[in-house]
């Protein structure tokens, strides 16, 4: 028998109970065990490419297709997004994750757009030149939630590479086993 530690996070039963919420940090805990692509969200500012690593992307719908993913208010990038109308999102591949460690590390924000890297035409947003998924296009919605902004996104561009994706899990970066 195998022995598993387990957090504790409850909040409200379906019968509309007025429980206190989970403690924020029992919370972040549990969502930590949840696995996750990972994507970079980027825009422009002005003439400055702007970006973030994200993990909470999901499809929204397929008709029109959009999806939406989500961005701590505190980060670096967040009030560019709200001002942008277009967004690039470049979900990673398993070769991807030093992209992953530079945009998830403020003191690499420096070293983010390098050409060779990426695709800086101004008629569009920043495009990642080798991800798993690449996906551009308007965005559509920003609603508020909290410690967060979702962001939904009008898809106009997709496309996607047959690599593996790179995976977030218990707060470090995975890849799939086979």
């Amino acid at each position: 028998m195998v022995q598993t530690s387990a957090t504790v996070c409850e909040a409200g039963s379906s019968r509309g109970s007025q429980e206190a919420a989970p403690d924020t940090d029992s919370f972040r805990q549990a969502m930590a065990r949840l696995a996750s692509g990972v994507a970079i969200a980027s825009c422009w500012e002005g003439v400055t490419p702007r970006g973030l690593l994200v993990s909470s992307i999901t499809t929204l719908s397929t008709e029109p297709p959009r999806v939406l993913f989500c961005v701590r208010k505190a980060s670096a990038s967040h009030n560019a997004l709200l001002r942008a109308t277009r967004c690039g999102l470049a979900v990673l591949a398993e070769h991807d994750q030093e992209e992953a460690e530079r945009f998830s590390q403020a003191d690499r924000a420096a070293g983010r757009f390098d050409p060779r890297r990426w695709a800086l035409d101004a008629q569009a947003p920043p495009r990642y030149r080798t991800p798993l998924i690449g996906l551009d296009g308007a965005i559509g919605h920003r609603i508020d939630a909290g410690t967060h902004t979702i962001f939904v996104l009008n898809i106009r561009r997709a496309h996607a590479s047959e690599d593996r994706p790179l995976l977030y899990f218990d707060r470090g970066f995975r890849r799939l086993a086979d």
